[in-house]
């Protein structure tokens, strides 16, 4: 393993145990899914700040609001890494709310879809943006009526801040679909995937055969990877230009690193989870920490697909989803 790679997971083991000891109400999931994302920032989670912002939440938001429900955690961590937290609270309910009209959206994705809309476009005025969302997602249910559901919602926001056509994105995510759909058991999860690999203009056939290649590898070398949400971090993966070998060797390098921490043992995290995040490793360790600076992220594709925002919006979904099938 390389230093930069062993610097991203000590920095995942340490902000891992700030969450864990700061909101000790939040499942482990949510903590991991926060605590990669601070890597893929580049820092060290703020305690101080992070228990600041959720007496902000609380003050802001009642406790039945949809704020303080599933999608808390990933909007506690950007408002403590906010200039103003108070400020980006505001923001975010800005943009929820110029979605008032998109009644078929539930409350839980409009919030995940506005900070990824925010976060990632300039300006005060979201409209487009919120107009290309839908026309993706309205795509994105003409083709697959059964399987589209408002969990791809801020996947269609983070498609629509893009500027790739939104007629190429929807053709670029079916022929990726159309693709792997035969080589992956979970349809929603290829689908997610699907999602993921349109974010780069590159060569369909390219990506989806540099995917399946990464998946064979780490199957032969024993570190089979899951079939589930965790696919579309897999996807994430191939757009990094470096060769599949190299990616899986410094996956399983990362995997048997993090092992060897609290936490991330077999029985706590269980193998498929912990083999995810040493993809996130991986995939952080070769991209530049995101900036905030909003002209550059829109100018690099690889900053819009953070991974660990992508596994964020897995995560949070996937919860959403369980709470909503209970």
């Amino acid at each position: 393993m390389h230093t930069e790679l062993i610097g991203k997971c000590d920095l995942l083991v340490e902000n891992r145990k700030i969450i864990r000891e700061t909101m000790k109400w939040e499942s482990d999931l949510m903590a991991l899914a926060g605590s990669s994302y601070y890597v893929g920032l580049g820092i060290e989670v703020d305690a101080g700040k992070l228990r600041k912002c959720h007496e902000i939440l609380k003050d802001k938001a009642g406790i039945l609001s949809d704020y303080r429900g599933n999608v808390k955690m990933p909007l506690i961590c950007r408002m403590a890494v906010a200039e103003d937290p108070e400020k980006y609270f505001d923001a975010i309910s800005t943009v929820v709310d110029a979605m008032k009209d998109l009644k078929w959206i539930d409350k839980e994705y409009k919030i995940m879809a506005a900070i990824t809309i925010y976060d990632h476009t300039d300006g005060e005025d979201h409209r487009h943006v919120i107009e290309k969302m839908a026309d993706l997602y309205k795509g994105m249910k003409e083709d697959h009526p059964w399987l589209t559901s408002g969990q791809d919602v801020p996947f269609a926001a983070m498609l629509a801040v893009s500027d790739v056509d939104t007629r190429a994105l929807l053709r670029d995510m079916e022929n990726c679909y159309q693709i792997l759909k035969e080589y992956f058991f979970d349809k929603n999860a290829v689908q997610s995937l699907s999602h993921v690999l349109a974010m780069d203009e590159g060569n369909t056939e390219a990506k989806c055969d540099k995917l399946k290649r990464i998946w064979d590898l780490l199957k032969e070398k024993k570190h089979k990877y899951g079939t589930g949400y965790e696919l579309a971090v897999l996807g994430s993966l191939c757009l990094l230009d470096i060769p599949a070998e190299e990616i899986v060797e410094e996956m399983i390098g990362a995997d048997g690193y993090l092992k060897e921490h609290k936490g991330f043992g077999n029985l706590s995290l269980g193998k498929k989870s912990r083999l995810m995040y040493a993809g996130l490793m991986v995939m952080d360790a070769h991209i530049p920490p995101a900036s905030g600076d909003r002209d550059n992220m829109l100018a690099d594709m690889h900053a819009i697909t953070m991974a660990a925002e992508i596994t964020m919006l897995l995560i949070v979904s996937s919860i959403v989803v369980i709470s909503e099938s209970n």
